[in-house]
Formats: structure tokens, C-alpha cells, sequence
């Protein structure tokens, strides 16, 4: 039987299909729990409460678990290939150990121009749609409207260049013996 360890130090060696899903797992699951959540258990949904809490309660766990084994997996795979250059002593530690070669260093920055185009784009719609809702009447904000926005700010802004960089990071060539190489880590 492997370890949760074992695991873990799989992580870096994913497929990239395998890779992926996993990017596709986190970021359908808490939109996915919200949009259900809105439209068939809320009293003021669109079905009205057509599901009963009891019934809807395995099925949120269900979602919000699948956001969190994706951001997991995610995470785990591309560890110490990103580095939180925000913060000095991240930085210097994880370039110490694991220094990034060349191609991990391109697939670094690339991510993160791509992972800032999209921030960008959303925060954009974001505005653009606030501000066709507003051209009618004043928008009216309370704590529980914004709530899955500030999860979403929290969980996928810090998450997304480690998901860009799972996306589109080429498989590792095989060895002359036709076997994966190992990823160092």
C-alpha cells in the first residue's frame, strides 16, 4: 500500500492528460457547488428549494472536494517549479534546492505571462458586466453576494499560475529504454 508520502512524490511525474483533469477538477468543482447550490436548494432560486438540504449536502461535499484533490494534485505537481518571487525567503529557498534549468525557467515565465493575461481578461468581463448591470439601476452588494467572489479571489488568483503551468508543460521525453524520465525532487 503507498503512502500519502509516496504519493506525493508522485505528483511531479503526472501525464499531461492526468495533469489536465486535475487543473479541469479544481476549477469546476466550487463553481459547479455555486451554481447548484443557486438554482436548486436557495428559497429564492430558480427551482425554489426542488432539493432538500439532505439530499444537496453529499453532493456540495462531493464538488468542494473535487476542487480540493485538483488544487492538491496541482500543487504537488508543479511544486518547486514555481517560485514565489513575492517573497524573498520563498525564493532563495526553493532556488537553493531545486535550481530551475532552462526549459523549467521558460515554462516558468510562460505561465505566468499566460496566468496574467487571463486574471486580466476576467477581472475585465468582471467590470464589463457590473457595469452593463449598473447602466439600469444601482447595484446593491451585501456580505453573502460577495462571498463567492472573495472565495474565488482567495482560492484561484494565488492558484492560477501553477494551474497554467499544468496545462501546458509537455510531457517529459522518454529515456533511451523507452521508460518516463524521473523528475528530480
Amino acid at each position: 500500500m503507498a503512502s500519502p508520502l509516496s504519493f506525493y512524490r508522485r505528483l511531479p511525474s503526472l501525464a499531461r492528460t492526468q495533469r489536465r483533469i486535475a487543473v479541469g477538477a479544481a476549477f469546476a468543482g466550487y463553481p459547479l457547488l455555486q451554481i447548484g447550490y443557486a438554482t436548486l436548494v436557495a428559497p429564492d432560486g430558480v427551482a425554489r428549494g426542488a432539493v432538500a438540504t439532505t439530499i444537496w449536502t453529499p453532493i456540495a461535499i462531493a464538488l468542494f472536494a473535487l476542487t480540493l484533490v485538483g488544487v492538491f494534485t496541482v500543487y504537488g505537481y508543479a511544486r518547486d517549479r514555481m517560485v514565489r518571487a513575492w517573497f524573498p525567503f520563498f525564493r532563495n529557498a526553493a532556488i537553493d534546492r531545486h535550481p530551475l534549468d532552462e526549459r523549467q525557467r521558460a515554462m516558468h515565465d510562460r505561465s505566468l505571462v499566460v496566468s496574467y493575461r487571463v486574471l486580466t481578461l476576467a477581472v475585465g468581463l468582471t467590470i464589463g458586466a457590473a457595469a452593463g448591470v449598473a447602466s439600469n439601476e444601482p447595484i446593491v452588494l451585501d456580505f453573502p453576494a460577495l462571498l463567492p467572489f472573495i472565495v474565488v479571489f482567495a482560492l484561484y488568483v494565488p492558484f492560477l499560475p501553477y494551474a497554467v503551468l499544468a496545462w501546458i508543460e509537455e510531457d517529459l521525453p522518454a529515456d533511451e529504454d523507452g521508460l518516463p524520465r524521473a523528475v528530480a525532487g
